[in-house]
């Protein structure tokens, strides 16, 4: 079962910290039906504790992370943001988020200020403890904190190597929570592709440099990780 928003209070507890946009819901979901109890950490940032604890988490390519956003708030009418989102063009919404006279802070619920707050460089936020510009820390804390990163672009894979790290049973994976009728990245302007890039240097290099660590725990699995691995693609990308 999952156990969402509260401290960690048991030793070698797994605590999924959930960076918004990034399969969250359809993690949680699956998280849920475990026997464990599963902390989950939404809206709330890495902080390190007393006891020992698991932390995981999810990352997205942060220019795909942020247009996902754009065309989530434009059809998610319970968001605070909704009404504000709903008529604005890309341009508009990555024009906001660029605005460097906005104070890259978190404000209340109905703000447009948010927009700037949760597009850019997010993760390294969250994964930092609370600061956007805190990238060594954010490693750090990857390093010394957390027993996995994965990534939404090789979601398959990542929730097998959960698999195997927690002892979970994952049957099936249903997609939660994902933004219908929006664009490829292909599909997206290059200068609002350079726009989103330009802001989130920090997530882009975290996202990196994770993903590099990602590539090289699969190399060096052995033959018969490996066949289970391939094995599980099949099962579930067919």
């Amino acid at each position: 079962m999952i156990i969402f928003n509260k401290e960690v209070n048991k030793e070698n507890s797994a605590c999924f910290l959930h960076i918004p946009k990034t399969g969250g819901k359809t993690l949680w979901n699956l998280l849920s039906k475990q026997q464990d109890d599963i902390f989950v950490w939404h809206n709330r940032f890495f902080k390190e504790l007393q006891k020992p604890i698991s932390f995981f988490t999810m990352l997205r390519d942060p220019v795909d992370r942020v247009i996902s956003y754009y065309y989530y708030l434009r059809r998610y009418e319970r968001s605070s943001l909704y009404y504000k989102v709903k008529d604005m063009s890309l341009q508009e919404f990555v024009d906001y988020v660029q605005n460097e006279e906005i104070e890259n802070k978190p404000y209340k619920k109905k703000d447009m200020r948010n927009i700037r707050y949760r597009n850019v460089n997010l993760a390294t936020r969250y994964i930092s403890g609370g600061d956007p510009e805190d990238l060594e820390k954010a490693k750090k804390n990857i390093n010394n904190h957390f027993s996995f990163v994965g990534f939404t672009d090789m979601y398959v894979e990542s929730l097998f190597f959960l698999k195997k790290i927690f002892d979970w049973e994952f049957s099936s994976i249903p997609k939660k929570n994902q933004t219908k009728n929006r664009p490829k990245l292909d599909e997206i302007p290059k200068e609002i592709i350079k726009s989103i890039e330009h802001v989130n240097q920090h997530d882009i290099e975290l996202y990196k440099w994770a993903k590099k660590n990602f590539i090289k725990k699969i190399e060096s699995i052995d033959t018969d990780t490996e066949r289970e691995l391939n094995e599980w693609i099949n099962q579930f990308k067919n």
